[in-house]
């Protein structure tokens, strides 16, 4: 298939045009050149450089390559959405949208396990440091109701995918590093809350082969998809994993939640810090993708590992806040004190 891929180099759009490549795809990058792609001498790539939102380009692309599908990586307003649904309807063959959990985790209220029609409910009251990241969320949510507005199963036939935290070699955001960066040190964690809020992750080649299966077949236009791994942990639980793995112990300590957001350690400029304290239950139901895609999953402590063993040996920077590190420990050893 002829296929254009709007990103194509980040996290998740990177491993998806190695992974569809692979397949023997013939396949166009549209970004703006700011990050090198890795895969510049593959004889079935070309790139374009060039802004998301210029319809000139995008317009010229469809018209002279006509594209069998188009991926949008990079949607994070509702502009962005109107733009390719304006320039692509009647161009393309289908059309595939990265969306979010998120665009269910702002909600006031969803019925765990998530299923994929549990959407545009009720939103929760503003809390602008959600961990699903408020006005990413609420713009997702926007680029997802201008998407469907337009889908058409002939003209503008659209398929969603909606990942979770995306973890493993080179996660940007480092979630995973934040703890195993501290276990690592041997001193004792603090966690926000109980700890007791069941996630999931999916690691990032799961989450790749699903956006590369999503096109493979014609059930799943007009359909969006949970992506998540089917390994269910609470922070505790993940916490206790990620011990096992290190072949470490460390003690753990909580602090209650009000009191953690008062905090000066709670928030980092740098990124997400106390990684996947999600402040409520966040699973989602794997049931449609795994019928509709022959979905399946890599087990948490196989990937895992894979990803400790890359930030031990590759990555060169420290996690999210480390250095406030001592002042975590000031405040565990209040917590001992007023115990």
């Amino acid at each position: 298939m002829k296929i254009l891929l709007i990103g194509g180099t980040g996290f998740i759009s990177s491993r998806i045009a190695e992974k569809l490549l692979a397949k023997g795809h013939k396949l166009t990058l549209l970004n703006r050149g700011k990050t090198k792609s890795e895969l510049t001498k593959h004889k079935n790539l070309s790139i374009v450089f060039g802004d998301r939102n210029d319809k000139r380009i995008l317009s010229e692309l469809a018209s002279k390559q006509k594209f069998d599908v188009v991926y949008d990586m990079i949607a994070y307003d509702e502009k962005d959405s109107k733009t390719a649904s304006d320039v692509f309807e009647n161009k393309i063959g289908r059309f595939i949208h990265c969306s979010t959990i998120s665009v269910y985790m702002l909600q006031q209220d969803v019925q765990i396990p998530v299923t994929e029609n549990q959407i545009n409910l009720p939103l929760m009251r503003e809390f602008k440091r959600s961990p699903f990241g408020w006005d990413y969320g609420i713009n997702k949510i926007k680029c997802e109701n201008v998407l469907w507005r337009n889908h058409d199963e002939k003209s503008f036939p659209i398929s969603m995918l909606r990942p979770t935290y995306v973890s493993g070699p080179k996660d940007p955001a480092r979630r995973d590093w934040f703890w195993i960066e501290r276990i690592l040190d041997g001193k004792p964690l603090l966690v926000p809350g109980e700890g007791d809020f069941k996630f999931q992750q999916v690691y990032i080649e799961d989450a790749a082969d699903a956006f590369c299966k999503v096109i493979e077949t014609d059930r799943s236009i007009g359909e969006a998809y949970n992506v998540a791994g089917e390994e269910t942990f609470t922070l505790n639980e993940y916490l206790e994993r990620l011990m096992e793995l290190l072949n470490r112990s460390v003690d753990v300590y909580h602090i209650n939640q009000q009191e953690f957001d008062k905090l000066e350690i709670s928030y980092s400029p740098e990124g997400d810090v106390f990684t996947f304290n999600t402040r409520r239950d966040a699973v989602f139901s794997l049931e449609k993708i795994t019928e509709h895609l022959g979905y399946t999953t890599t087990p948490f402590d196989d990937y895992m590992q894979i990803t400790i063993d890359w930030f031990l040996n590759q990555h060169k920077r420290h996690s999210a806040g480390y250095s406030k590190r001592d002042g975590e420990i000031k405040i565990i050893n209040s917590l001992k004190v007023n115990a």
